[in-house]
């Protein structure tokens, strides 16, 4: 999850170029009611991010689609280390797309 070149993994880190799952049972989510179209996605470290990462986490991302066709993301990272040890990650959005209004 690292950023940049703020430390050893690939630059802009690691989790962009991971295979996500889809996440069959998320956590609640602030919703608006007008918004209906969405999917939940899951990232988890993998035996081989173990290698580069030692660190165990969980990414949850929401992708909505609004009525007008705006693109929405809400973003939830969680610790889930046992030992109780903390760590430090950055993050940002890279916009790849064409889009009018970050919010």
């Amino acid at each position: 999850m690292q950023f940049g070149s703020h430390g050893s993994l690939e630059q802009h880190g690691f989790a962009r170029n991971r295979l996500w799952s889809i996440d069959h049972d998320p956590p609640p989510f602030p919703t608006n009611s007008g918004n209906k179209a969405f999917i939940d996605l899951i990232l988890k470290p993998s035996d081989e991010d173990a290698k580069i990462w030692p660190h165990r986490y969980e990414f949850r991302l929401r992708v909505t689609l609004g009525p007008g066709g705006d693109l929405m993301l809400t973003s939830r990272i969680r610790n889930t280390n046992t030992d109780g040890k903390s760590f430090t990650f950055t993050f940002a959005y890279h916009a790849y797309l064409a889009v009018t209004d970050i919010r």
